[in-house]
């Protein structure tokens, strides 16, 4: 018999796409641009409509004012220039639109959206599910642990299991937050072993499985049988003191305390006044409207 499946959305890869591929004359009814929510609606409606869970959850970056990563780390993500008010904004009206449908979303003051997505899944795999993610964001692929998980890059079509996550990333899920340790993520400001990328922290991590280990065998890697490997092992060796913080950073957080973490995320169906109060809000159109309706009583 198969477990009951559990989707677990990255919420906001989906609004930022949105924000930047449809138009922003897509308004609500005070003029303010709706583009966003415009764009996430319409991915959840498709989400909904091809694979009709049964048990769903969004989960949201939210501005952190006790940022759990930034406590650690001073410079994460300093490189990111803040969001727009306007993109702020939508945000908001993308958790009212979760609300409005029926969908368990989640949010954090402390952690991000990939730990939540790491706790909740942690939680209902205990509980007997299994976990699809949707996501274009590498770092989750870490998440994948059971023949039974799923990484899903909605947009592209692209579905990954643990093989697939070797086969693409050269190491297997667990060692994901091991491999960015060393190779680092320019998109949040974590810097990598220099002459570090995806291949050669790979190569290391095939015969080293985890950065803790590969700390303890820094002498040996000149050993190795890659070309450059003297040289790598004294960049390793010079910048060995990042790796333990950087592994940190990388790694997702599967115990977080978060509101209504513990939450049932079975799809609750559309709260219809509610629904209506926010499409006349949003300006939306009734064709839409009567879309959602129909897929309620499907």
């Amino acid at each position: 018999m198969s477990r009951p499946r559990a989707y677990l959305i990255d919420a906001s890869i989906y609004i930022f796409r949105a924000w930047h591929v449809y138009d922003d004359s897509i308004t609500d009814i005070d003029g303010n641009p709706t583009n966003a929510v415009y764009g996430f609606s319409e991915f959840l409606y498709q989400l909904i409509t091809q694979e009709r869970p049964e048990y769903i959850a969004c989960a949201f970056d939210e501005h952190q004012t006790d940022s759990y990563r930034c406590g650690i780390f001073p410079e994460y993500k300093a490189n990111r220039p803040p969001a727009p008010e306007e993109l702020i904004v939508q945000f908001d009206y993308c958790r009212e639109f979760c609300r409005a449908i029926g969908i368990a979303n989640f949010g954090s003051n402390r952690y991000e959206a990939d730990d939540i997505i790491g706790t909740l899944a942690q939680r209902l795999r205990k509980e007997g599910y299994a976990i699809t993610i949707v996501s274009a964001d590498k770092d989750l692929t870490q998440l994948i642990e059971s023949d039974d998980d799923i990484w899903w890059d909605f947009a592209r079509g692209n579905t990954l299991n643990i093989r697939g996550i070797e086969k693409h990333w050269g190491v297997k899920p667990q060692q994901i937050a091991d491999l960015l340790a060393l190779s680092g993520d320019k998109v949040d400001n974590i810097p990598g072993i220099p002459g570090v990328g995806y291949k050669m922290a790979s190569n290391l991590l095939k015969k080293y499985p985890d950065v803790e280990t590969l700390l303890l065998n820094i002498e040996n890697i000149s050993a190795m049988k890659f070309r450059g490997a003297a040289r790598i092992q004294n960049l390793v060796n010079e910048h060995q003191h990042i790796l333990p913080t950087n592994k940190l950073l990388t790694t997702i957080v599967c115990d977080a305390l978060f509101d209504e973490h513990d939450r049932c995320i079975k799809w609750q169906g559309i709260n219809e006044d509610y629904f209506h109060m926010l499409f006349d809000q949003l300006n939306g159109s009734g064709a839409r409207r009567n879309r959602w309706l129909q897929l309620q009583g499907a």
